[in-house]
């Protein structure tokens, strides 16, 4: 139990202080083009989940026994396979889902997380800690890629979730450009909200 809980309390700045998209700036191509809509949103969030915890997890168990060449290959090959469940859990969401977004969950399979997070972190960690440190990871995309995608959404095509609203405010938005533009926007915001709760130096140094 104390093992969770500081495991939680150490990667949950993830969640936004060190969000994976936002801050360290990962996986930001397949976000701003694969994220148009919460359809989108919901089936790379769910890839991702799998991919991260799945490799993280493979990494703590035996990522130390394998040589340094083959590291890479086995990830890849671990994140590839993620694919399956991330397959049917979309498909009980929507039959379609996970087609939407063509070629991103590929991708995301054999992003930077999953392959180089798994040498340079998962590999000291035990399994139960790397979990949570996917699970955090994987939460810090899919507050993100829900932004994104509802933001999307509702000005490009005028719903949400595939429920019509109003008429779409700006078509453009579903663009990639745009997605890269939002993304942008979302990752000042952050910044300024780090800066704005920091503490004074003055205050540190009197602590």
């Amino acid at each position: 139990m104390n093992e969770i809980k500081s495991s939680f309390k150490e990667n949950s700045v993830y969640l936004f202080s060190k969000n994976p998209v936002l801050v360290l700036g990962l996986v930001i191509g397949q976000l701003a083009a694969g994220v148009s809509n919460l359809q989108n949103a919901a089936a790379l969030s769910i890839t991702y989940f799998f991919v991260v915890t799945g490799v993280l997890v493979f990494a703590s168990l035996v990522g130390k026994r394998l040589p340094g060449w083959l590291k890479v290959v086995a990830y890849a090959i671990v994140g590839s396979m993620m694919l399956v469940p991330s397959y049917f859990i979309s498909a009980g969401i929507s039959a379609t889902i996970f087609d939407s977004v063509g070629i991103y969950p590929a991708l995301l399979a054999v992003s930077t997380v999953p392959i180089v997070y798994s040498e340079k972190i998962a590999e000291n960690k035990s399994p139960l800690s790397a979990l949570i440190n996917g699970i955090c990871i994987a939460f810090g995309f899919a507050a993100t890629a829900f932004i994104l995608g509802a933001a999307r959404e509702i000005l490009g095509s005028g719903s949400l979730f595939g429920f019509r609203l109003s008429k779409p405010l700006f078509p453009a938005a579903k663009l990639p450009f745009w997605g890269f533009i939002f993304l942008g926007f979302m990752a000042a915001f952050v910044n300024f909200i780090k800066e704005f709760i920091k503490k004074p130096d003055g205050e540190e140094e009197a602590e």
